[in-house]
C-alpha cells in the first residue's frame, strides 16, 4: 500500500494520542492555535496510522522537532523518514524569504530522554537523516536516563522553492 501524509487537526487529534509523545500531546491540546503554532503530520498505511510527527518553527525559520514515531506494525519501513521528508517540504514552504538576514539554512533541533536499547537505534536514525551534532544536556541521575540533543542543518534553496510552487 502506498503511504498517505495528512496534516493533524486539533479536531482529530486524539485518533494521533498513542503516536505522540504525551507531554507534546498535552502541549498541542493545550494550544490556542495548534494549527499555525505546530507543524503535525500522520503517516497512513491503508486506513492505520503508521507515524506522527510535530516539529514547531522558531522564528527565526529554525525548527524544533518535539516528537516523531512509529506504530510498531510499521517499524523498518521507512515511515519517520518520509515524515521527515514532508515535515522540511512543510517548512521550506513556510519559511520566510523575505527575512534574507537568516541565511538559507535552519537549524533542526531535538531534544530526547530514552533508556538505552531505545537512544541508540534513535540516535542512529538521526545520523541517517543528517543530524551531526550529538550533545548530553544532562548526565543520568538515579533511574533517570540523561537528556540528550542533537541538530541538523538544513539548506533551503529560493530556486526549490520557487519551483515547488510553479508545479
Amino acid at each position: 500500500m502506498i503511504p498517505e501524509y495528512r496534516e493533524i487537526t486539533k479536531e482529530e487529534l486524539n485518533t494521533y494520542e498513542d503516536l505522540i509523545l504525551p507531554m507534546v500531546y498535552d502541549e498541542l491540546t493545550d494550544a490556542e492555535d495548534m494549527d499555525t503554532e505546530y507543524i503535525s503530520i500522520a503517516c497512513h498505511i491503508g486506513e492505520e496510522p503508521a507515524g506522527v510527527i510535530i516539529a514547531e518553527p522558531e522564528g527565526n525559520g529554525d525548527l524544533n522537532l518535539l516528537s516523531i514515531w512509529t506504530a510498531p506494525k510499521f517499524r523498518r519501513m521507512g515511515v519517520a523518514s518520509s515524515l521527515m521528508d514532508k515535515m522540511l517540504t512543510v517548512a521550506l514552504h513556510l519559511y520566510d524569504w523575505e527575512e534574507s538576514q537568516y541565511g538559507d539554512d535552519i537549524v533542526l533541533k531535538t531534544m530526547y530522554c530514552l533508556e538505552k536499547e531505545y537512544q541508540e537505534p534513535f540516535e542512529a536514525w538521526l545520523r541517517d537523516v543528517s543530524f551531526t551534532d550529538f550533545c548530553i544536556l544532562k548526565k543520568k541521575a538515579g533511574r533517570s536516563p540523561e537528556v540528550c540533543s542533537a541538530t541538523a542543518e538544513v539548506h533551503f534553496s529560493r530556486y526549490e522553492a520557487l519551483e515547488d510552487k510553479t508545479t
